[in-house]
């Protein structure tokens, strides 16, 4: 079969099949045709059904889950191959469903008898047609005041939420509407994605209709197979009859050799019984906004407004909306970025008495040149410098424009417990020439070794000598 646009051309295409000979009536193929893939609701759509007999009569089954209206029967004419059948496509049949076809007929039998009557025939097809959803969607547009979507941390973000009806751009009023703010980092872990409320609650509905065909179970007889049916059928009557007097007269004897065993059988009964000061970032919670619940106004509006944390970071926003039957998702990005800024790569742990080196990238995001002054600073662990109790270190480092830079911190621990470093970098004082600056605060927990420590003590006593042990 092939077709352009509206144009359909059956067969052609087609090998010849060898012809073999069977024994049921076999089940042959329709073919159905839509006028569309995806409809809306209240559409018509029009199935042109090429049948391979004819003349038959038809069945359309409309399948979501289960029956979902009344079955349409048609009827196929006489020398023709195809028909059409129009029915209109409910809200309820949203967001989609499983047409099925049934067709029943006569067909001519493969015989060189002369007047030989038509076997019987059934042919079996279906289509699956989407509904869109748009009923049932809105459209939520999240957005921020700020056109370049680029802020500093521990400043206040204002996120806008709009609601509108996804057909008409009509606002909704009074629609609920829950916003999340989520670092990115943490989602790249397992490439998490939000799923669209509208396919959780309006999933695909799968096809639940079983058929029995009784059709497909008729043997297929011709003229000679029936006459030679009836000889075998008489001569099994007749060797019957011919064997009754003992075949009666071996039944009573197993019938008299029974009854002891069903008398004996009594004993078996019953058995079985889950200057300017540089602001120190130390807070970095990944999720800086969850609000579960907001409404709209008249206007389809809702507005959040929340501190950011200090995570240099991109952050996504989510927010989903719903109005009853109807459900919406939109989402946003937006980063958060100083012009100098410290990226430390701490270890998650430290032992008593370890040395480590503390690695810390440095990032110029601005076009100029920068001299940088970058230190350290560290409480309950020494820093290994060139003079003794030395508490402060730094370096000063030439940085260019849009580049990066590492720095390399030795430290050994003090005590148990815990170590907390400050990491600052600034530029250099210049009255000409802005002054730009990050500085982060971290601790890191200083394990003791988990080794056991015995103590013994050897020698002669005699027996009136006292040993007091360790």
């Amino acid at each position: 079969m092939s077709f352009f646009d509206n144009l359909y051309i059956a067969g052609g295409s087609g090998k010849e099949i060898e012809k073999q000979k069977v024994e049921y009536v076999p089940t042959d193929t329709l073919t159905i045709i839509p006028n569309a893939t995806n409809y809306q609701p209240d559409d018509t759509c029009e199935l042109l059904i090429l049948a391979p007999f004819s003349p038959a009569n038809g069945l359309v089954i409309f399948d979501c889950e289960g029956q979902i209206s009344q079955p349409i029967q048609f009827h196929m004419e006489p020398e023709k191959d195809s028909t059409t059948v129009e029915f209109k496509i409910s809200k309820d049949w949203i967001p989609g469903f499983t047409v099925r076809v049934e067709l029943t007929g006569f067909f001519p039998r493969e015989t060189e008898m002369v007047n030989s009557s038509n076997r019987p025939a059934i042919a079996i097809g279906t289509v699956s047609l989407e509904v869109s959803r748009d009923l049932y969607k809105l459209n939520v547009l999240v957005n921020t005041k700020e056109t370049n979507k680029t802020y500093t941390p521990s400043s206040i973000i204002r996120i806008d939420v709009n609601v509108t009806q996804y057909t008409d751009k009509v606002p909704v009023d009074k629609a609920e509407v829950c916003l999340i703010v989520v670092d990115e980092a943490i989602l790249s872990l397992t490439d998490h994605k939000l799923t669209n409320p509208l396919d959780i609650f309006y999933p695909n509905r799968p096809a639940n209709i079983t058929e029995y065909h009784g059709r497909n179970r008729c043997l297929l007889f011709n003229m000679q197979d029936i006459e030679q049916f009836k000889k075998d059928l008489q001569q099994k009557q007749d060797e019957n009859v011919r064997f009754a007097p003992f075949a009666m007269r071996s039944r009573k004897m197993q019938l008299h050799r029974a009854v002891p065993t069903a008398c004996s059988s009594r004993s078996l009964h019953g058995a079985g019984s889950g200057e300017q000061k540089i602001a120190v970032r130390s807070n970095f919670n990944p999720l800086p906004c969850w609000v579960p619940s907001s409404i709209t106004n008249s206007s389809g509006h809702v507005t959040f407004e929340f501190k950011l944390p200090d995570s240099l970071t991109r952050y996504r926003v989510w927010a989903i909306a719903t109005n009853d039957k109807q459900y919406g998702l939109g989402e946003m990005s937006f980063t958060v970025q100083l012009p100098i800024m410290i990226r430390p790569s701490p270890p998650r742990f430290l032992n008593y008495g370890d040395t480590a080196h503390f690695s810390v990238v440095l990032q110029n995001q601005t076009d100029l040149a920068l001299l940088l002054h970058a230190g350290l600073k560290a409480t309950n662990a020494k820093l290994i410098a060139p003079e003794e109790n030395q508490q402060v270190v730094g370096y000063e480092i030439q940085l260019q424009p849009s580049k990066r830079a590492a720095l390399t911190f030795p430290i050994s621990t003090i005590h148990a417990g815990t170590a907390r470093f400050q990491f600052i970098v600034s530029t250099a004082a210049n009255e000409s020439q802005t002054s730009f600056g990050d500085a982060i605060e971290l601790s890191v927990p200083v394990f003791t070794p988990a080794t056991s420590e015995a103590f013994a003590t050897y020698g002669d006593i005699c027996e009136e000598e006292v040993v007091f042990q360790p």
